[in-house]
């Protein structure tokens, strides 16, 4: 796989094109000053010559290769600046207009022309400028025209691929080649740009011009100087892009020779097509172009569907739920795929066990099991999560847990053992009291199922039918649709193929709801199928490679990038989504032309959303089921997902195959050899204090650990290591005693992720980089007593997408910038903000965060001194496309506030989160106007009262309602003040005496979850389940 390694190099070579740009942004500021009448010391530079400064600027730092024609080159390295330069000189100082200052070849133009008074002679010839347009124009041209012929190079291996499925080692020849030079390339560009400095340079650069105080240009002779030296013939990079040309036009021909020798046929007008979520993956397989239709959605589906497993559930329903009333133990063994925990999940979940067991519990093991995660899963399960908890022992943790099932009728499953050490492990913490309690384990393994009940046979899992595997691959390609006839025997061929694994039967429905119901298509399917399963032994892995093979090239390196992760893990999609954005897995395509038809310039093109492109990506990657669904927002986002243990295993093969990336498992004994040529670790063993035996890795580019570390690490873990290229870097397991400062030299960063229990520094702006910035806390700093903050200077980090810290968050108000001019630098893409203070929340700051869609904001003691809160609420009017925000006042004392500014809350909030803020229960009012809320969570007396009715209609979005911890007692509703609720939960309301009967009339409603409540709350939801047919009730309390 070719693609991750020559995207990744065209994001570097776009960098690299930013310099040059700037040095002719530069010029044209030159230029304006001269025409002024200036000097090189001191030029005027006028409000309008600013704002054309900022524009351009902007357009350089959103530079795309592949995106560029030579027009475009043309009109970014010959401005308009230049004609307008000649007809001023022509008409003003034409009699003082000569050539002699004008070298024949920019290369030795001497810099002393530069200083003041010579400076005005050197721009008076276009014969001048024109030389130093040709220079770079002619540098910029080399790395678009190595950037296309890469992109080329990437669509005839794709279409060679789809044509030479029996020629898979000539492949992995070709592309080994093309991922050499890639990887040989951006190691040496980037390390050029990194000794150089070149970036720091550019942004302090930038800042000065823009500086209202000090409009200067100092420093614009020494960053064109470096500019010169990083693309020059000589010691630049202008002879190692020549030879990297002539290496990829040597594989190109490579790939034509090896075509004309295996007869294999080009595809007529071969180009360079745009990658699209949904694209034609072979010749005779049609990617559908529309939105996936109806009847494939099902597939995606948030609950478990089971096909042929109904005998299996009423025989284990039966042995749960009858006699012996002893502590029983029942194992489902069965192959990796065959629907062990699929159809535990639908035991776990059944109504009757529901209703027989008092508690029920969940954990999945895993093949390298902890007993502490497995006791944390559990009791989490049981008991209301609280932050002492993490904080006991082994020994606490396992005598709470069996104190929580102590005396009552509990169900446990333990998913996925792999071993009999891990039943051993926490067996002591399950009492039989003879009440008919039972544990649930899944297992590959007959010996371990054996070990753990050796009274009873294990229920062994079979493969499916024909008729059943049948069935399944109909309802997850079809659903309920009748299947045309002429696709029927077809169908069952390709069904009988998958030999009745479960797993198998899904990942190639996933494949035939991507392309066109037609027999061609499928044939084309069943034909690949049994290219292999008649002679491999490995038969699973070739039908899940099947579906790898015929994913897009751009989602291949995002799928294998789910290998990073533990087995078992539930990983949240907004983490992932960021740092797929951060790898630079996304294909970036803008529109070219405009809907009439006209070449659109670079500058004028409107940017791709990366965030709803990788979105798209995942759920694609889910409609394959290659990915599974863990959980879902009321608006149908994906919250988090995971990937079945056989597909992760397949993606760790693949991922090592490719050299795309090395995961150290947790039972690793020690490091691999070439982990020094590494691009992407993920650590999942534990972390050794012996770092002297560990390896500089200057070339890794992504560093992720996984591994919750016992104690400190030193602080010289990352100078030892030898980061410097880094664009990714998760730590956030790790626990450091002080800031680890070697962070602040990755300037390539783009993802950070750490854990403070320590005063964050100032120059974590320097990481001008960083798109996604993520600290977890806030404990409570060691020495000082005080809670970590960071001081972070926004306007500086223009690529920042995401910061997300648990620390309080202060944004550092910049040098002063005039009125209607904008720092080109100011991170316009933000888009998650959260938490920074309330005195943040000024218009001034808002206003140059367009596309902010979520916020955190929390009132410190300052704040609350100054008594400014409502008038900093008052300026969230300003974000027009806010959809969620969560609002943490200070905690005082519990008297009620009046706090004004709610009323300014925009009208695009779909998600409301209010703690400790003590209104009064009679301003809700202004909260159920809101036209899009369907998300609500009133947290720490949000609102405080003993009675809450609500007035009038509202909230006519609203789905899901959360009050937590208040003093209400009683709540007078009806169905119509919450007209489209489905789900409701209280937690912690002790005091409430019952849930009005009318809110349980909602025709919407589905779901009641009462946590730690009154009694008489739970009597009163139980009545409302037993009298309103379709709402269920979850009751957990410490009784």
């Amino acid at each position: 796989m070719a693609y991750a390694p020559v995207t990744c190099l065209i994001e570097t070579l776009e960098h690299l094109l930013r310099f040059p740009y700037l040095v002719i942004t530069i010029k044209e500021l030159q230029i304006e000053g001269c025409l002024s009448g200036g000097t090189a010391a001191d030029y005027p530079i006028t409000d309008d010559v600013l704002k054309k400064f900022m524009k351009n600027t902007e357009t350089m730092l959103n530079i795309s290769c592949t995106e560029l024609s030579y027009g475009d080159i043309y009109h970014f390295m010959y401005p308009g600046i230049i004609r307008k330069v000649n007809n001023r000189f022509a008409r003003t100082f034409g009699d003082r207009l000569y050539l002699e200052l004008c070298s024949d070849c920019y290369d030795v133009v001497d810099y002393a022309c530069f200083v003041p008074n010579l400076l005005f002679s050197c721009f008076k010839s276009e014969y001048g400028i024109r030389k130093i347009k040709y220079y770079f124009c002619e540098r910029a041209a080399k790395i678009v025209v190595l950037c296309n012929s890469l992109e080329s190079l990437l669509y005839s291996l794709k279409d060679f691929a789809n044509k030479c499925n029996d020629y898979e080692e000539k492949l992995k020849y070709l592309e080994g080649l093309v991922i050499d030079v890639a990887y040989r390339t951006e190691d040496y560009i980037e390390e050029l740009l990194f000794d150089s400095e070149i970036e720091l340079k550019m942004m302090n650069f930038v800042n000065r011009v823009c500086n209202v105080d000090r409009r200067s240009l100092i420093g614009s002779v020494d960053i064109e100087k470096d500019v010169k030296n990083i693309v020059s013939k000589k010691n630049g990079v202008y002879n190692y892009l020549q030879r990297t040309i002539k290496e990829v036009d040597s594989i190109c021909k490579k790939v034509r020779s090896t075509r004309v020798e295996l007869k294999i046929p080009v595809t007529e007008n071969l180009q360079m097509e745009k990658i699209q979520v949904k694209q034609p993956v072979t010749e005779n397989l049609q990617i559908l172009d529309n939105s996936i239709d109806d009847s494939s959605r099902h597939i995606s589906s948030w609950k478990t569907e089971v096909v042929g497993l109904d005998d299996d559930l009423l025989s284990l329903l039966d042995r749960l739920t009858m006699v012996p009333s002893g502590l029983e133990r029942l194992a489902i063994v069965g192959m990796g795929g065959i629907g062990k925990t699929t159809l535990a999940r639908r035991l776990f979940e059944d109504p009757l066990i529901t209703y027989h067991f008092y508690v029920r519990a969940w954990v999945t093991v895993s093949q390298v099991h902890r007993v502490r995660d497995m006791l944390l899963g559990l009791l989490n399960c049981l008991t209301q999560v609280r932050e002492e908890r993490y904080m006991k022992s082994n020994e606490q943790l396992a005598e709470d847990l069996y104190r929580s099932l102590k005396g009552k009728r509990y169900l446990v499953v333990m998913d996925d053992l792999w071993d009999t050490k891990a039943w051993d492990d926490v067996k002591r913490c399950f009492p039989d009291d003879k009440n008919g309690s039972r544990i649930v384990l899944t297992t590959r393994l007959t010996k371990v199922a054996n070990y753990v009940n050796s009274k009873w046979s294990p229920h062994c899992m079979t493969l499916l039918d024909v008729e059943h595997s049948w069935k399944l691959l109909h309802e997850k390609v079809l659903g309920k649709e009748g299947c045309p006839l002429e696709l029927v025997e077809i169908g069952k061929r390709i069904a009988r193929k998958c030999q009745g694994l479960p797993l198998a039967i899904v990942v190639v429905a996933g494949l035939l709801s991507r392309i066109k119901k037609t027999s061609d298509c499928w044939n084309g399917i069943a034909n690949s199928i049994s290219a292999f399963l008649d002679t491999d032994p490995e038969q699973c892995m070739k039908v899940l490679a099947l579906s790898y093979n015929h994913l897009p090239n751009c989602q291949k390196a995002c799928f294998l990038y789910m290998g990073a992760f533990p087995e078992d893990c539930e990983i949240e999609a907004q983490k992932l989504i960021n740092l797929w954005v951060a790898e630079g897995f996304l294909e970036k395509k803008q529109a070219e032309y405009t809907d009439e038809g006209d070449y659109r310039p670079f500058s004028e093109r409107k940017p791709v959303i990366l965030e709803q492109l990788a979105e798209d990506y995942l759920e694609d990657l889910i409609g394959r089921s290659l990915v599974l669904v863990g959980k879902r927002s009321f608006s149908g986002k994906i919250k988090t997902c995971h990937i079945h243990d056989v597909l992760r295993d397949f993606c760790l093969k693949e991922a090592h195959t490719e050299r795309f990336m090395h995961v150290l498992k947790r039972d690793a004994e020690g490091l691999p050899a070439d982990i020094n040529n590494q691009r992407r670790l993920s650590f999942q063993s534990d972390f050794s204090s012996d770092f002297d035996s560990v390896p500089s890795m200057p070339l890794v580019r992504s560093f992720m650990c996984f591994t919750l570390c016992s104690g400190f690490v030193p602080d010289i873990l990352f100078s030892h290591f030898g980061f410097k290229l880094l664009r990714v870097l998760d730590v956030i397991f790790l626990r450091f005693e002080h800031f680890p400062v070697e962070i602040t030299k990755l300037v390539r960063l783009r993802y950070l992720a750490l854990t403070a229990t320590f005063e964050l520094p100032e120059s974590l702006s320097k990481l001008r980089n960083l798109q996604t910035l993520i600290i977890h806390g806030p404990w409570i700093y060691r020495e000082s007593g005080v809670v970590p903050t960071l001081l972070l200077e926004y306007w500086n980090m223009p690529w920042l997408r995401h910061l997300s810290t648990s620390v309080v968050c202060y944004l550092i108000d910049p040098f002063v910038i005039e009125k209607d001019i904008r720092c080109p630098l100011a991170p316009k893409h933000l888009q998650n903000l959260s938490t920074i203070a309330f005195a943040n929340c000024t218009k001034e700051i808002f206003s140059i965060m367009p596309r902010l869609k979520k916020l955190g904001i929390c009132e410190t003691k300052e704040d609350y001194s100054s008594d400014e809160s409502s008038k900093c609420l008052s300026n969230l009017v300003y974000l027009h496309q806010l959809q969620e925000l969560k609002c943490s006042f200070y905690r005082q004392s519990t008297k009620a506030r009046k706090i004004n500014g709610l009323d300014a809350f925009p009208s695009n909030l779909r998600k409301l989160t209010l703690s400790w803020s003590y209104i009064p229960w009679e301003s809700m009012i202004i909260i159920a106007r809101l036209p899009n809320l369907e998300v609500l969570k009133l947290k720490n007396y949000a609102f405080q009262g003993p009675e809450w009715e609500p007035f009038g209609e509202g909230f006519h979005q609203l789905k899901h309602l959360l009050i937590e911890n208040n003093d209400l007692v009683h709540w007078k509703a009806t169905s119509s003040n919450f007209p489209r609720l489905q789900h409701l939960a209280l937690r912690s309301c002790k005091l409430l005496e019952e849930i009005p009967f009318g809110v349980g009339e909602i025709p919407t409603l589905l779901l009641i979850k009462l946590h730690y409540c009154s009694k008489s709350a739970e009597i009163s939801a139980k009545e409302i389940q037993e009298q309103i047919e379709g709402v269920d009730v979850d009751i957990r309390s410490n009784a």
